[in-house]
Order: C-alpha cells, then sequence, then structure tokens
C-alpha cells in the first residue's frame, strides 16, 4: 500500500468501450497499478469485450461481467448492486457514458458505493445538459487533462465535483522494447533508408463530404502529398476492414497510396514507435493525447495540433511540434524541418522522454488517484 494508515479499498473500473480506445488502454493501466498498489480491483466490462477480459485476467484482476447497453433492464441492475453490497465495493469508476448513465439509475436503486467518473474526451454536449450526471450523481469526475476539466466546468459542472489528474503510459513498456519485437516490426513495415512516418489512432471517416475523419488523417495525407523527402507513411490502429478507406482517403487528397504501409491495429504498439523517425497527431480535440506520450516515452520526435490535451503534453520549440489545427502546410513545413536536422530530433528526443516521466507516467499518477478516492471515500 502506498499508505499504511489506511485501509485498502475495493474499486470496480467500469467499462463499456472496444477496447482498442486509449481509454480503455488507461483505465487497465490504471487498474493493474491499483492492485500493485494493495487495492482490491474489480474490472467490470461487457462479454464480447474479449481483448479487455484476456489482458485483465492475465494481469491478475477480478472480472464482473455486465450489459450496460440495458440501462433500465432492472434485473441486471439489481445483480449489478447486489453484487457490490456483496463485496463491499467503496468505489465504482466508470469511464464511458453508457457507464456514467447506468452507474446513475444503479443509485436510484440503492447502489451504496461511491461513484466517480472519469472523464477522457472533451465536452462537446450542450452546456449544463449533464449537470445532473456530473454534480449529482457523481461523487467525484476525473478529469484527464486540464482541457477536459476547463470544458466540463464550462459545462456547468462545479468546480468541487472535478479534479484534474494526467491519464498515463506505463513508461517502461515503451522504454525497454525486446529488440527481436522491434527488428520484427522493421522487417515487416518500416523502408529502410528513408524516413518512417507514424500516426497511431483509431480511424472514422465521415460520411458527410467534406466532413473530417476522427483523427483528422486528411490533414497528415495532405500535408505529406507535397513533401520532397522521400518516405514511408506508417499508419497504425485502423483494422483490415478500413484499410480500403485510408487509401482512398489519401488518394483523395493527393497522397500517393504506395507511400502508406497500414500495421492494423496492434495490440502493443510499442516495436513500432521504435521504427518511426516521426510520430504525428493531427487530432485538435484529443482529451489528452496517448499517442503522443507513447511517443515520447519510446524516444520518437512527436508533432501534434494546438488543440485539446496535446497542446498540455508538446512545448513547441522545446519537446516537439505544434501546429495551427487542420492547417496542412504547417505541418508540412515542421515535418521537414525534423527531417532535415538530426540535431533538433535528437534535442526533441530527449526533452520528450523527459516530460513523459515527469508528468505522464502511470505509476505516479495513480498514486495521485488513489488519494482522491480516498478523499472521498469516509473513514472506517
Amino acid at each position: 500500500m502506498s499508505n499504511m494508515s489506511k485501509k485498502p479499498l475495493t474499486i470496480m473500473n467500469l467499462l463499456s468501450g472496444g477496447g482498442r480506445g486509449g481509454a480503455d488502454i488507461l483505465a487497465l493501466d490504471i487498474s493493474k497499478r491499483l492492485a500493485k498498489l494493495g487495492h482490491n480491483v474489480i474490472f467490470g466490462c461487457p462479454n464480447d469485450n474479449a481483448l479487455l477480459i484476456a489482458e485483465a485476467k492475465s494481469a491478475g484482476l477480478r472480472i464482473f461481467i455486465i450489459d450496460q447497453q440495458k440501462s433500465t433492464d432492472v434485473a441486471g441492475l439489481g445483480s449489478f448492486v447486489k453484487f457490490c453490497w456483496n463485496e463491499q465495493v467503496d468505489i465504482v469508476n466508470a469511464h464511458h457514458s453508457t457507464g456514467r448513465h447506468f452507474l446513475t439509475v444503479a443509485k436510484f436503486m440503492g447502489l451504496k458505493a461511491k461513484t466517480v467518473f472519469t472523464r477522457h474526451c472533451i465536452s462537446g454536449g450542450v452546456p449544463f445538459l449533464g449537470l445532473f450526471f456530473y454534480n449529482f450523481a457523481a461523487d467525484l469526475n476525473i478529469a484527464v487533462s486540464k482541457a477536459v476539466k476547463k470544458s466540463l466546468l464550462m459545462g456547468g459542472m462545479l468546480p468541487g465535483k472535478v479534479k484534474h489528474i494526467y491519464g498515463g503510459v506505463d513508461i517502461e513498456r515503451f522504454v525497454n522494447v525486446p529488440e527481436e519485437k522491434v527488428e520484427e516490426a522493421r522487417k515487416k513495415y518500416a523502408s529502410r533508408g528513408v524516413f518512417n512516418i507514424g500516426i497511431v489512432g483509431r480511424f472514422f471517416a465521415s460520411p458527410k463530404k467534406n466532413r473530417p475523419s476522427l483523427k483528422r488523417h486528411e490533414v497528415l495525407f495532405r500535408a505529406l502529398a507535397g513533401l520532397k523527402e522521400d518516405f514511408n507513411l506508417l499508419v497504425l490502429g485502423p483494422g483490415d476492414e478500413r484499410i480500403g478507406e485510408v487509401k482512398e482517403m489519401a488518394r483523395s487528397h493527393g497522397l500517393d497510396e504506395k507511400r502508406i504501409t497500414t500495421c492494423g491495429f496492434q495490440d502493443d504498439p510499442a516495436p513500432f514507435y521504435k521504427i518511426m523517425d516521426v510520430n504525428v497527431l493531427p487530432s485538435p480535440r484529443e482529451g489528452l493525447g496517448l499517442a503522443i506520450i507513447e511517443g515520447m516515452a519510446a524516444g520518437v520526435p512527436s508533432i501534434g495540433a494546438n488543440g485539446g490535451g496535446i497542446k498540455e503534453i508538446i512545448t513547441d520549440g522545446r519537446d516537439g511540434f505544434l501546429f495551427e489545427p487542420g492547417n496542412s502546410k504547417e505541418l508540412a513545413v515542421k515535418i521537414e524541418l525534423l527531417l532535415n536536422n538530426t540535431k533538433l530530433r535528437e534535442a526533441f528526443i530527449e526533452s520528450g522522454r523527459k516530460k513523459a516521466r515527469d508528468f505522464f507516467d502511470i505509476e505516479k499518477n495513480t498514486k495521485i488517484l488513489e488519494e482522491a478516492f480516498y478523499s472521498i471515500v469516509p473513514p472506517s
């Protein structure tokens, strides 16, 4: 235990994502660290979330299967409330909107555990619409960045109901990557003798014409279309079913698809950062931007859109580059600056690694979260 004078807590982390998003990965990492600190951690998620369940089991976490889609299912809610009562759960921490709605109804049905809503995304809803959920249904709201906290306060959340605690990554996982895994990724996906530029993130293209994609892949495609230097673009995240869409978008923005290497979804992206020369995340509304933190920890110079949580990670010109959201020309200039300046890349690598360790180490930040949990649980 990090504080031996306090009793261990029983904590359920409630997930409803597909296991591939940043919120899911962060929730699993937090669960592992809380268990390491001596707490009894239960991982609550849908039965179809095979990826998360397998990882949670391998980490020795208890699993509670729950169908959160039916937030009005009295029987399902009743069994959940009963389970929490029998297990003397102190805190249930919901990481998605579905879980927040589920917990709100569960509280009306007698849930005694303290409820925490962890917000991973910038709130884009109508101001004050979520006032009830955040101010009354939750005992505490955790914002993974200052940008997320600001959006919640603008939506009507009471200042005393929200606490900013940075998300983070397992630093050592991205530093000490087995060389055989790096070499395997290099042989299969990297191009030798050229710059390997990477983008890590899910791919969702809007069906509406001229609407931006989820992670703004098109911004990077436009930037690279006019790049004079030879390069290979590594695209991590989109599954096989979306590779055709990725290439079609690239072509429509002037980028030769022969310069793209699609790597699919990777359970372990760490070896891929090790084969990148530059890591880019063009999304302007990231709640935090774990792909930037992962890249920094792995030792990759990073470039991100100057918006959301990314601008809290990168200090422009010191440990990476920021660019005006949507400005492909500025992005192209900054990519070229990095590709043509070895000393600048080395400086960004060194300062980026330090930034990741100082502010976004999951070990450190979970201890801060632990204290926040203790602050809302009555002493026994």
